[in-house]
């Protein structure tokens, strides 16, 4: 009895590791998008911290008011910096989902492949093996 072999199979395991591939690209990209997100959190919390230390102490130098309005806007830029990045992350992140979606239905599509490619193997298989035992009948039924 021989052995399958399926000759796509190298097609298969190409077809596989662009898929991998894909989905870590995708995780990078999901993982930049939660720290900037994180980062945004940071940011805002600082600005609150800033408010705070503005209206605390009431008599505070006017260059320290100047100060601190000149950080909480410089805050401000930063966030809308980091929302900026997170939206072209975001369309990164849609352009690699299509792009793994389509890698995915690659890899299925040999994976199905192999799978009638071996049930036609096992169907010649037992077909010969029958011919076989047909065979073997007959010679022992003529010997007798």
């Amino acid at each position: 009895m021989s052995t399958f072999k399926y000759k796509f199979k190298s097609i298969k395991e190409i077809k596989e590791r662009f898929e991998k591939k894909a989905q870590k690209e995708l995780a990078i990209i999901d993982l930049e998008i939660k720290k900037k997100n994180s980062e945004i959190n940071e940011l805002t919390k600082q600005i609150k911290e800033c408010n705070r230390k503005k209206t605390e102490d009431k008599s505070k130098a006017i260059r320290d008011l100047h100060f601190y309005e000149k950080y909480q806007r410089f805050l401000i830029e930063q966030i809308e910096l980091a929302k900026k990045s997170i939206l072209e992350r975001k369309k990164e992140r849609e352009l690699k989902v299509i792009e793994l979606i389509k890698k995915s239905k690659e890899t299925k599509t040999f994976e199905k492949l192999e799978e009638q490619h071996l049930a036609e193997f096992v169907k010649s298989q037992e077909v010969s093996e029958q011919k076989e035992m047909d065979e073997f009948a007959v010679n022992e039924f003529l010997r007798e």
